[in-house]
């Protein structure tokens, strides 16, 4: 009889007004955390759209960029104490031809911080428009400067190492330039060695450098020369840019004999030429509106012919389980004025 009494009252207090009201207290509490939990995500999303747009716009570079050593300090160093000083066939001066080396400093260089350094193939075409051979330059300097102003760099700003090519011909048709950024063969070697064994023990100990940021650039056969040198000597740098690259045979296979000396490393490729409905102007004023070498607009045609190695390439690469930033330009010529358009592009790929 108790128990029963006692299963009533309990009944009874459950079913009651009182309980009722705490139920739809806890009820309505709920919804209000729910609808105090929605805000709080809608705020964070807008933070977050803010927050994008704003980076969005900081980090638009866009061209032209300055031209010229941009406030940096360039320091000269003469054949003599590189081409000259190598015993072996480096520094034959038949195979090289002796030529003074230039080595940008930035603004914010410090004896106390390890900068990267930025190995340049046809330096004499990478910081000013007046030594440039078609008198536009990639303007590289210009574009890292304002990237080290804007904070977009994960790295120091890099010191740049600019080796100007070969001038003239070995035999009359047969250019230094081609044989020392070939895949392979007696100059292209002794180049290779070269900037291992005596540009890179130069620059480490006459500067602050980081000793695994070093890294390659060039465009055209330049491209081709610095992904050779990633390739034989792997763990001297770190990455390698290759602007509108002319790649041969030998490279292609090199790549994928020997892809595993590319993992882990910081590739960046690009081409421009005839795509879809963007076609290569066969005349650009723009070419020729400079005061120095007006004359000369590169080899504006050639990016279009390139493509198919580039592509064979990306195949490769991506074949090898390789990573790479690759780029297109469409429409985009095959010289120093086209190149300074997207030269934030690699910078970016190798120090941001």
């Amino acid at each position: 009889m108790k128990l029963s009494i006692a299963i009533l009252l309990l009944a009874s207090l459950l079913l009651s007004p009182a309980s009722s009201l705490s139920t739809t207290t806890v009820q309505q509490q709920q919804q209000q955390q729910q609808q105090q939990q929605q805000q709080q995500q809608q705020q964070q999303q807008r933070t977050s759209t803010s927050t994008t747009k704003k980076t969005s716009v900081k980090r638009r570079l866009l061209p032209p960029f300055p031209d010229g050593a941009c406030g940096g300090k360039v320091i000269t160093i003469p054949p003599q104490e590189t081409y000259g000083i190598d015993s072996k066939l480096n520094g034959n001066p038949l195979v090289l031809p002796p030529r003074p080396i230039n080595v940008w400093l930035p603004p914010t260089y410090s004896t106390s911080v390890p900068h990267p350094v930025l190995i340049c193939h046809d330096g004499q075409n990478a910081m000013s428009d007046a030594s440039s051979w078609t008198g536009a330059s990639w303007r590289m300097i210009g574009a890292l400067t304002r990237l080290a102003d804007r904070n977009l760099l994960r790295t120091p700003t890099p010191i740049v190492v600019m080796i100007p090519s070969a001038d003239g011909d070995l035999v009359p048709g047969v250019r230094r330039r081609h044989l020392e950024y070939a895949a392979d063969g007696l100059f292209a070697t002794a180049h290779a060695d070269f900037i291992v064994d005596t540009v890179k023990p130069l620059i480490a100990n006459r500067f602050s450098t980081a000793a695994d940021e070093f890294h390659l650039i060039g465009s055209s056969l330049g491209g081709q020369a610095s992904l050779q040198l990633l390739l034989r000597y792997p763990t001297e740098f770190a990455g390698a840019a290759c602007l509108s690259p002319y790649f041969e045979p030998t490279t292609l296979a090199n790549v994928v004999g020997n892809a595993k000396a590319l993992k882990s490393k910081r590739l960046y490729m690009d081409i421009g030429g005839d795509m879809g409905d963007s076609k290569v102007k066969v005349f650009d004023l723009l070419d020729h509106l400079t005061p120095e070498h007006w004359w000369n607009p590169g080899y504006w045609w050639l990016d279009s012919q390139l493509q198919p190695g580039v592509e064979v390439m990306k195949t490769a690469l991506g074949l090898a389980g390789i990573d790479f930033m690759f780029h297109q330009e469409p429409g985009g010529r095959h010289n120093e004025r086209a190149w300074a358009q997207r030269i934030d592009l690699p910078l970016l790929h190798l120090y941001g």
